[in-house]
């Protein structure tokens, strides 16, 4: 069985849309199948991925 999507990229696809992680994880992980959606029919248009590293490291450093 596949681990895809993992947390990170969960967090990640949400950032894309959201551009921050001010809500529970049950939200992030529940948003994942229509965000996901979103960006793929969208292509890259008006998203990005600039500060999620940061904001990852910054989140999971909080949670260990």
């Amino acid at each position: 069985m596949s681990d895809y999507p993992d947390r990170k990229e969960k967090y990640r696809i949400f950032w894309m849309v959201k551009g921050h992680f001010n809500c529970s994880e049950e939200v992030i992980f529940s948003c994942f199948d229509s965000y996901f959606k979103r960006l793929w029919s969208n292509g890259d248009t008006g998203y990005r991925e600039e500060g999620f590293e940061e904001a990852w490291r910054k989140l999971t450093s909080e949670k260990v």
